[in-house]
């Protein structure tokens, strides 16, 4: 699996024009929600929940306001733009790094996302992956965060138009409202995508929106 995944990894840097953008989210009424709600949920529905769904689900807004972020390049020199929202999600495994996908990403609230998440994890991890599984993903969403990293820079999953990183929530110091400064939940996500499909307008204009979609919640939120 190492083989493959460096072919794909070379192929992808000869492929695209890679150009990456950050921006800083503050997470902190999404962790407050977590670390008040996370083991109830767990005990009641069986799986966790984590940071993960709330990211799937802005980077779905992202995509309804720049649909171009959900396309890729052809062999013919065309831009194919996708219906569909279905997510790769990146995980882990002794193996190496694979990327199954959730399908109709966007069809889904928090709690399903969480529960789609959990079990195609879990299979990924126990060797139980179907094709299905791995075809058809039409963006990616990569979480090195979970081993502790404050910025990564993603290679795009070819053929997609782009990837999307998301690192620790890490507690600091921000300036606020009023010039005022308190410590906050703060992420950074890192967009890279292919120069030929967006220009930083719309690489930026995505990222805004799924900056907007993670600041909008409050310490109440019905993941149902």
């Amino acid at each position: 699996m190492r083989l493959a995944i460096a072919e794909h990894m070379v192929r992808s840097k000869r492929t695209s024009p890679h150009a990456t953008t950050v921006v800083e989210v503050d997470m902190t009424n999404i962790a407050k929600w977590l670390e008040k709600n996370k083991e109830d949920f767990k005990r009641r529905e069986g799986y966790s929940i984590s940071f993960v769904p709330f990211v799937m689900k802005a980077v779905c807004e992202g995509i309804r306001k720049i649909p171009m972020i959900n396309s890729s390049w052809t062999e013919d020199n065309k831009i194919i733009v996708k219906k569909r929202i279905n997510l790769g999600m990146a995980v882990a495994t002794d193996a190496g790094l694979v990327v199954p996908t959730i399908y109709d990403t966007d069809q889904y609230t928090l709690a399903g996302l969480a529960k789609q998440i959990s079990a195609i994890a879990q299979r990924a991890r126990s060797n139980k992956l179907t094709i299905q599984d791995m075809q058809n993903s039409t963006f990616v969403v990569n979480n090195p965060g979970t081993f502790g990293t404050i910025l990564s820079v993603p290679i795009i999953n070819q053929p997609h138009a782009g990837i999307l990183s998301m690192d620790s929530v890490v507690k600091r110091p921000v300036v606020i409202e009023d010039d005022a400064i308190a410590v906050r939940s703060m992420m950074y996500l890192c967009l890279s995508f292919d120069h030929r499909i967006l220009d930083g307008a719309g690489a930026g204009g995505f990222l805004q929106a799924v900056r907007t979609k993670l600041q909008s919640y409050s310490r109440e939120i019905d993941v149902y």
